[in-house]
């Protein structure tokens, strides 16, 4: 398992890609480019944003935080070879991941006021539950190595125990915050805070993708890549969870060139598939 790129700060270069110009900061963190699969990214987005080309995969929701506009087309990786049928390709294996996206939209008008909160649409038992399965294809008995792109609007939760393949941070009001908030296990410290994270059923492993090591009213754009292991024919869970009826809203007015943002200012999680490879 591996992680590349950085969330705020710091360049995300995909397969096959050189970046040009693209800028990605939030609170005055560094900046670097940033690229997709089979194509250069240019140019900057609003916010301290990212400009991505030609990448995206399929987006629901509707409207943008700032106007971002909906991206169209998946990325395809290399090709991965099975035993004993022939070779599988990528797309085969993870295209039920490709785009695969949970929105959690702010009902009603939103407060962008710094800290700003808002009631999810959607309340299950009093909070938030959203979650969306699919199964992945591939050689029976294979394991593939799946690395996926991270994006969305994210607010900043603790996960206590787990592994951190990337400890590095970034500054953002005055305080130290994860350049990749990607954890591998671990449990869940404030359940009142909005838990986004990626579960696969073999081999069996939580993945949480907003572990920020600290909780508050923050909110954060994130962009990066991780490689995760996945047996042909498993399921593969996205989901969002907040036990509480309200979320921080994306009070930044963060955006991206190629997909949408949620409805209202809300918050998200986009999967893309970056490439497969046989383990």
């Amino acid at each position: 398992m591996s992680t590349s790129g950085a969330a705020q700060a710091g360049g995300v270069a995909q397969a096959g890609a050189a970046a040009q110009g693209g800028t990605a900061a939030v609170g005055g963190a560094g900046a670097g480019g940033l690229a997709s699969a089979g194509a250069a990214a240019g140019g900057t987005s609003p916010a301290g944003g990212s400009s991505v080309g030609g990448s995206g995969g399929g987006s629901s929701g509707s409207g943008s935080a700032g106007g971002g506009a909906a991206g169209a087309g998946g990325s395809a990786g290399q090709s991965a070879s099975g035993g004993g049928g022939g070779s599988v390709s990528s797309t085969e294996v993870a295209q039920a991941l490709d785009g695969l996206r949970i929105d959690d939209p702010c009902a009603g008008t939103a407060d962008t006021s710094t800290g700003a909160v808002c009631p999810h649409v959607v309340l299950t038992a009093g909070g938030f539950k959203s979650a969306k399965e699919v199964t992945i294809g591939g050689t029976s008995g294979t394991t593939y190595d799946v690395t996926l792109r991270v994006r969305g609007i994210v607010e900043a939760m603790q996960i206590d125990g787990g592994t951190r393949p990337d400890t590095t941070t970034f500054q953002y009001q005055n305080m130290p915050f994860r350049k990749v908030p990607f954890t591998i296990g671990g449990t869940v410290n404030k359940p009142d805070y909005s838990q986004w994270r990626i579960t696969v059923a073999s081999p069996k492993q939580e993945y949480f993708l907003n572990d920020y090591q600290k909780s508050g009213h923050y909110i954060f754009k994130i962009d990066y890549q991780v490689t995760i292991q996945m047996v042909a024919n498993s399921k593969v869970t996205l989901d969002g969870t907040d036990s509480n009826e309200r979320l921080i809203d994306n009070y930044e007015k963060y955006t991206f060139d190629g997909i949408a943002g949620s409805m209202n200012y809300g918050q998200f999680i986009q999967l893309n598939v970056v490439s497969v490879q046989p383990h």
